[in-house]
């Protein structure tokens, strides 16, 4: 988030375009045991439990098709990632004076 901020207020961007791919590893890695997350050092820990929080995993428990479920997970974390920026009240300024668009 911080280097969106940075982007926004110091380069002026004017657009902000949130992208997933399949296969994320950052996602697939989210979605490792709490326990897993938390050998790895600490900014990544934080990265990857972030990025847990906002998947809601008992969605896809049902979910037989690895396919189905990376597609979802990763269109659940750009979703989860908007959120965040929408959260932003820097950015929401920016975005309600019409000098930035969000997609």
């Amino acid at each position: 988030l911080a280097s969106l901020q940075f982007a926004v207020h110091h380069l002026k961007v004017k657009v902000l375009l949130v992208l997933g791919h399949e296969l994320c590893g950052a996602v697939r890695a989210a979605m490792l045991p709490k326990e897993v997350l938390e050998k790895e050092p600490a900014q990544l820990e934080e990265a990857l439990k972030s990025i847990k929080a906002g998947l809601n995993q008992e969605r896809f428990e049902n979910m037989r098709d690895s396919r189905a479920l990376d597609r979802e997970s990763v269109t659940t974390n750009v979703k989860q990632q908007v959120e965040r920026l929408r959260r932003d009240k820097g950015i929401m300024d920016k975005v309600r004076s019409d000098e930035l668009l969000i997609s």
